[in-house]
């Protein structure tokens, strides 16, 4: 069993020189990253008075981001990273909610930080010119609690995930093995830290002595300039990153790039096939998991065996189940509640007794995804249960709906969502952003929608529109699409 941060010492002694940490501002090798952590535990362990406490932070999407969590971690303390883009009033909701022993901001994030009802709130610039503590050698534990996130919240408030040592730190080398990574990779991780995605990329990346490329923001040029020029062998993305990418370029291209992996949202079967042609000579898959999941199967987007929606194959050490609301298993064919069961599942949700017994059942969690088994044994994704629509007392699922009206070749984006009415209960509608200089055709794409849906399953109101919203993660904002209809949801 592993600890976060336990084996950097042993790969900054073997290879001292090798570049840890790249990006905008320079590079940092494993020695001088190492050499930083071991600094800022001291400094941590001076204003804790030795113990790891919840430290709460706010710093750039850089190296110093990662040394912070890093060093909050090996202190044996939890670390709590806040996102840059929270509104003032959100922050301030998070911070209630954790309840921090130390804060720590960039001079930069002042003005959100200022009003942080915490005992102790410094700036990463005072705490650099800190004296150090004696020292130490906290004792670890693979079960102590070493992160909470916050969901980026599709539908609601974020809620905090906790997360243990072991449930990441011995998934390193499963994951290493899955993607066939190694030491001698240059991974690029474009996204924000804050992200549970990129985060786990990042300490993977850091875990198995490879080289880390970060991007301060997501900009789709620097993004692939870095891919053109800087030997990338990896990339982790969410489906999102690939669209911006591909209006650079839509021809096929020759970089280092031999391995691509996406997750975080659904991935349009267009777009999956846009990437393999754009990088034909890279592995392209895509995990399907979540913040409290972790990984639970992935599959090559080329794998002509698995059937579009399929979750594929599972991750090792990874079971799943279909239940009825009963808890009792469901028919091949019938749709369910899939759980999952696994060492790489979360602890439960911060200050959220009943969400998270709602959440497990004995050692199996969910969090609310639908699915069913079809012939051949395949997981087959059908929806959120949240997110399902009852119309005219059928029940729909906007996913599988979304699913459909992507097939049609003038649609570039679509969300589903349920909208009251009188006569229907709830009545299905589609927002659509179409491909460039393409239209809007309602007939067109139910002629399409004939060959895969019975006719109860169509909207009955289609909305074009130019942008969606997004969560941090890369997700379509549900909660938010009612902003497009007028403010009507």
């Amino acid at each position: 069993m592993a600890c976060i941060g336990q084996g950097l010492s042993e790969i900054a002694a073997r290879h001292p020189e090798r570049i840890a940490i790249e990006n905008e501002q320079g590079s940092l090798t494993y020695s001088a990253f190492h050499h930083a952590i071991q600094l800022l535990q001291r400094k941590l362990s001076r204003l804790l008075e030795g113990k790891g406490g919840k430290v709460g932070f706010l710093l750039p999407n850089d190296a110093c981001w990662l040394e912070m969590f890093m060093a909050i971690s090996l202190n044996g303390g939890i670390a709590i990273p806040f996102d840059s883009k929270w509104p003032k009033e959100q922050l301030r909701r998070v911070v209630q909610d954790c309840e921090p022993d130390l804060i720590v901001y960039d001079e930069a994030y002042f003005a959100r930080v200022e009003a942080a009802e915490v005992s102790q709130v410094i700036s990463i610039q005072e705490l650099d010119s800190l004296p150090e503590a004696e020292e130490g050698s906290p004792v670890l534990h693979d079960q102590d609690p070493f992160y909470i996130g916050y969901t980026s919240g599709t539908t609601g408030d974020p809620k905090g995930f906790i997360r243990h040592h072991a449930s990441w730190a011995d998934c390193f080398p499963l994951s290493r093995d899955v993607f066939a990574l190694s030491e001698t990779d240059r991974i690029l991780c474009p996204g924000p830290l804050v992200h549970s995605h990129f985060l786990y990329a990042a300490l993977q990346s850091l875990h198995i002595g490879a080289t880390l490329h970060l991007c301060s923001t997501f900009e789709k040029e620097k993004v692939w300039e870095l891919l053109q020029h800087k030997g990338i062998t990896v990339m982790y993305i969410v489906p999102t990153m690939f669209e911006a990418l591909h209006t650079l370029s839509s021809q096929p291209v020759r970089t280092s790039l031999h391995t691509l992996i996406s997750s975080g949202a659904k991935w349009a079967p267009s777009s999956k096939q846009e990437a393999t042609r754009v990088f034909p000579h890279a592995a392209i898959y895509e995990f399907f998991g979540a913040s409290e999941l972790s990984f639970v199967s992935f599959r090559h987007v080329n794998d002509q065996a698995i059937p579009e929606g399929a979750i594929g194959h599972m991750f090792p050490k990874v079971e799943v189940g279909i239940l009825s609301d009963t808890g009792e298993g469901v028919p091949q064919g019938e749709v369910g509640t899939l759980y999952v069961k696994s060492p790489w599942v979360f602890d439960g949700y911060l200050n959220r007794p009943e969400e998270t017994a709602n959440v497990f059942a004995g050692d199996w969690v969910t969090v609310g995804d639908l699915a069913l088994r079809n012939e051949e044994g395949h997981v087959i994704l059908k929806g959120r249960k949240q997110n399902m629509i009852i119309s005219g007392g059928l029940n729909i699922y906007p996913e599988e709906v979304e699913q459909a009206i992507s097939q049609h070749a003038a649609v570039n984006e679509v969300a589903v969502c349920g909208v009251a009415d009188e006569y229907w209960g709830e009545m299905v509608v589609a927002f659509v952003i179409c491909h460039h200089e393409c239209q809007l055709n309602e007939a067109d794409i139910e002629g399409e929608l004939a060959k895969r849906l019975p006719t109860y399953k169509w909207p009955k109101e289609w909305i074009e529109v130019d942008a969606f919203p997004y969560t941090q993660s890369g997700k379509i904002a549900r909660v938010q699409l009612g902003t497009l209809r007028g403010g009507i949801i």
